[in-house]
């Protein structure tokens, strides 16, 4: 799955999540296989931050933002690169009012 570029909302890329597991992936034997390579589906981390009116990543009150969520990879096709699907990912989240 790619990480989004710029700024979304956190209902938009738990939607991208969802998107990528829906059409880009299909059921194996009691695992996801990527369809377009047939990679096995693995889980990754990216840490979440909101975007601060200044354009910065606001740490929040433990330095950590809004913390870890899990996100899908194909370990075929797009495999973890040291930063890449780990803490050190940072994305950033739009907050919604």
């Amino acid at each position: 799955m790619e990480l989004p570029d710029t700024a979304v909302t956190l209902k938009e890329f738990t939607a991208q999540i969802k998107s990528f597991i829906t059409n880009e992936c299909e059921k194996g034997d009691n695992h996801l296989t990527h369809k377009n390579c047939g990679g096995g589906i693995q889980i990754g981390f990216a840490n979440l931050y909101y975007l601060a009116e200044d354009g910065s990543l606001n740490p929040g009150f433990d330095g950590h933002g809004i913390g870890p969520t899990r996100v899908p990879y194909c370990e075929k096709c797009d495999p973890p690169d040291g930063s890449k699907y780990t803490y050190a990912e940072r994305v950033p989240i739009l907050k919604e009012s």
